[in-house]
This record gives structure tokens, C-alpha cells and sequence, in this order.
């Protein structure tokens, strides 16, 4: 419910008096506040649940107020909205029973940070007059009847390299400023770069989509070197890489290090790698000799030294490393990447199946750690709620929304997926599309980009 009501002078708090009643299958609040009438109704059952949300001006003066947002709590679940104005779509998966998904039938919804807005803030409530909210839905076997109850005319609004966006509405009016639009008989053809949000204006009102023009990983990695180096370049009378690690035991400077080493790498930039690669060996050596741990980049970072050039070095501090190596995010994703860098070459993995051990039995302090540890054992529900926390490949973003790291992280652990999995291929899609909107939004980051590198082989 709103908070304040809103006068040119400032704002009133609204104290809300409410009263509760309920029966089998439904729950209804009423609130009222001067002359504001509210009513709040749940109806569950098993398989459906709509929600219904109404405020009422009863006066004789308009009445502006302060927004109001939808609370979606998934507990220990995972949460998803797409929140496009006159569209819209929340899908909450509890951890078991199926995933549910309530769909926008009246009223308006916008994505504000961590909240979802159906009141924005300076809504007038004319006297005698209402404005509602209303989602239903029902419980789903999978993402995939969620994603059946978008809109039918929604495209997929991530694409890759030059694609174009393909919106089959030929009747719908079409704006979005910063981007190239191509009519045609059955439809819109836009084409753009990095994030756009664009407008569709239709007999369903206003939709405003956000539409992520990706450049294609290897254009992204590139771009993301001539940063590096750009940097690398700006460096004078010390040839440190990007942030040089205190040897007494700066572990983040070194992981920051170990990420643009990795994205070095993919690019084969060579002899920027070699700068980096130069301060990051030993500084790991010194790191590990005063009881300092490493974290995943590192690891990483230095198996791919030594499967770039078979330094000797590299593979030392590699090993040292592996025994001082702690939990956290993408460790376990790590040391897969190393094994498999370690069987190539003929070396012995004996090293990450002893750190992989002992990383299993520290504690998961996060959800995605917990998917992380349980995809090693090839547990099902690990796969389910991996696909959850992508968003099922729907549009929109999680709630509460990650950090770009995060959402980078939950697509690296794709990685992990095992190939004879039937539901590997569609929870691979919906990271494809997380790694698209990131790498719009984010092309030449080398933090995020080294999340998603991190997953590749």
C-alpha cells in the first residue's frame, strides 16, 4: 500500500487501519487511511492463485500518493520477474512441487532495483475513482509452460553478434530511439548495440522491452584486451600488471590480477600476458609461503600458463596453490577447468582431486555455492534450481536482482552440467541469454567477463 499521500508542500505518512478475513481459499485485507479504500485478495488453490490489489479515493478531492510494489518473498526459492508496463510475468520457484508463475492481467507493473512497482510514485486517485492490479496464474510443471504464458508476440529479446530483434506484430506501433528499424509485412525488424529499451504500442496498452544487442564473446574478449592493455601501457617506470598483490597477503589484488590474466589468455594477447603473468607467478609463490590461500581466478589463471607455455614456474605455484586453496564462489568450477587443463597436458590431477575433497566439506555460504557444490555430485535438484536461478530463459531479471558477478557465476556453473543430462541443453540456453544481457550491458568488463570465461573450456 502506498505510504505517503503527496501535496505540492510535501507529504502525510498514511496510517493504514486493516482488517483480515478469510475462508478455504481465499484471504482479503482491507485497508482504509482518510479517504483511501484499499483491498488486498489472495485466492490459492492447489494449482491456481490470483492476486488482486485495488485502491479507492472515497473523497471529493483527488488524492496523489506514494508508490506502491509488489513484495514476491520465495524463501529459500528463487524468483524471477519481468515487470514491462502493460506485460508482465513473476514466476517463483519454491525449491519443489513445480514453479509459479502469475502473469499481468490488469493494471500496469515496472522493475524498480530489488522492487516491483504496480503504484508508481505521484499516482493521482481521482475522487470516486479506482486503480487495480490483478496477476493469475497457476503452479507449472517446468519453465517451459511458464515461458507459455508470455505474451505470444514477445521474441527473444537477447541477441548475439549482429543479429536483429524480430517482433511479429505488424500492427503495433514501434519506438526505440538508438536503434535501426526495418518494417515489414508480418512484422519489426530492430537492430542496435548494448542495452535499448524500446517501446511497443498496441491495443494492450504500452509495453516497454529491454532489448540486449551482445557483441559475440570473441569481439567482447577483444575489446576487453585493448582495455588491459590500454592500461598495462598507461603504467610508467613500473612494469606492475593492473593491481600488483601485497606478497603478504592481498589475495583480492591477486584475484583481480588472475581475472584479466584469464581474459589475456582467451584473447591470446600474448605479450601482455607474459607482463602479468610475470608479477602474478611469483607473487603467488610469496602469497602461499606466508599461509596466504588463493582464490579460483588464481588457479585458473595459472593453468592456463601452463597449458599456454608449459611454464614450469606456473605449474609450481599452480600446485602450491591448490593445497592453500579455500570455499567460495567458483572454486569448484575452477578446479574442474584445472583437471581438465592438467589431464591435457599428461600431468598428474591427483593435486585438485585432494583440493576438490577438501572444498566439499567446507560450508556453502550462498544459494549459488550450494547449486555449485551439489551439480559435483550430480544431483538433480542442483540442475532444477541452476535453471531457476537463471530465470528459466524468460525475460526479466531475478529477485532480489544479482550483482553482474553473480549472474555471471550462476552461468559459469553451467559449465558443470553433465552432457548426458536431458534438462542440460535447455538450463544451457537460459545461461546463454544471462551471458548475452551481461555482455550488452557490460561488453568490456573484464570482472564479468572472466566470470563467464571461467566456465568455458
Amino acid at each position: 500500500m502506498p505510504q505517503h499521500a503527496l501535496a505540492p508542500d510535501g507529504s502525510d505518512p498514511l496510517e493504514w487501519e486493516s482488517r483480515t478475513t478469510s475462508d478455504e481459499d481465499e484471504v482479503e485485507t482491507e485497508y482504509w487511511a482518510g479517504p483511501l479504500r484499499a483491498v488486498v485478495q489472495h485466492s490459492v488453490s492447489e494449482t491456481t492463485w490470483r492476486v488482486r490489489a485495488s485502491v479507492v479515493n472515497t473523497g471529493t478531492e483527488p488524492v496523489s500518493v506514494s508508490g506502491a510494489r509488489l513484495t514476491v518473498a520465495p524463501g529459500e526459492g528463487q524468483a524471477w520477474a519481468w515487470a514491462a508496463g502493460a506485460a508482465g510475468l513473476l514466476a517463483v520457484d519454491p525449491g519443489s512441487a513445480g514453479v509459479w508463475a502469475l502473469s499481468l492481467r490488469r493494471g500496469s507493473l515496472t522493475r524498480s532495483g530489488n522492487e516491483v512497482v504496480w503504484l508508481p510514485a505521484g499516482t493521482t486517485v481521482q475522487p470516486a475513482r479506482r486503480v487495480t492490479v490483478e496477476l493469475a496464474g497457476r503452479r507449472c510443471g517446468g519453465w517451459r509452460e511458464v515461458a507459455s504464458m508470455l505474451p505470444a508476440w514477445v521474441p527473444v529479446l537477447a541477441v548475439r553478434g549482429d543479429e536483429p530483434v524480430d517482433l511479429a506484430l505488424p500492427d503495433a506501433g514501434v519506438v526505440a530511439p538508438g536503434c535501426a528499424i526495418a518494417e515489414a509485412p508480418d512484422g519489426t525488424e530492430i537492430r542496435g548495440s548494448g542495452m535499448q529499451r524500446v517501446s511497443v504500442r498496441g491495443a494492450f496498452g504500452e509495453v516497454r522491452l529491454e532489448l540486449a544487442f551482445a557483441p559475440t564473446m570473441g569481439d567482447a574478449v577483444d575489446g576487453a584486451v585493448r582495455q588491459i592493455v590500454g592500461l598495462l601501457q598507461e603504467e610508467t617506470g613500473d612494469p606492475e600488471p593492473v593491481a600488483r598483490a601485497d606478497p603478504a597477503g592481498a589475495s583480492a589484488d591477486l584475484d583481480r590480477t588472475a581475472r584479466r590474466l584469464l581474459v589475456l589468455q582467451a584473447g591470446h594477447a600474448h605479450d601482455a600476458a607474459d607482463v602479468v603473468a610475470a608479477r602474478l607467478v611469483p607473487d603467488v609463490i610469496d602469497l602461499v609461503r606466508t599461509g596466504g590461500g588463493a582464490g579460483p581466478f588464481v588457479v585458473a589463471a595459472l593453468a592456463g600458463e601452463v597449458q599456454r607455455r608449459d611454464d614450469p614456474r606456473a605449474l609450481q605455484a599452480l600446485v602450491d596453490a591448490l593445497h592453500q586453496l579455500g570455499g567460495g564462489p567458483g572454486v569448484v568450477v575452477a578446479l574442474t577447468r584445472v583437471w581438465a587443463a592438467l589431464w591435457g597436458l599428461g600431468r598428474d590431477p591427483e593435486p585438485v582431486r585432494q583440493a576438490l575433497a577438501r572444498v566439499s566439506a567446507l560450508p556453502a555460504l550462498t544459494r549459488l555455492e550450494v547449486i555449485e557444490r551439489s551439480l559435483l555430485t550430480g544431483d538433480r535438484d542442483a540442475v532444477a534450481r541452476l535453471h531457476a536461478a537463471l530465470g528459466g530463459g524468460l525475460p526479466g531479471e531475478a529477485l532480489p536482482a544479482w550483482e553482474p558477478w553473480e549472474a555471471a557465476y550462476a552461468v559459469a556453473l553451467t559449465s558443470l552440467l553433465a552432457d548426458e543430462d536431458s534438462a542440460a541443453p535447455a538450463v544451457a540456453q537460459a545461461g546463454e541469454l544471462v551471458a548475452r544481457r551481461l555482455t550488452a550491458a557490460h561488453a568490456d568488463d573484464p570482472d564479468v567477463l572472466a566470470w563467464l570465461l571461467l566456465g568455458e573450456r
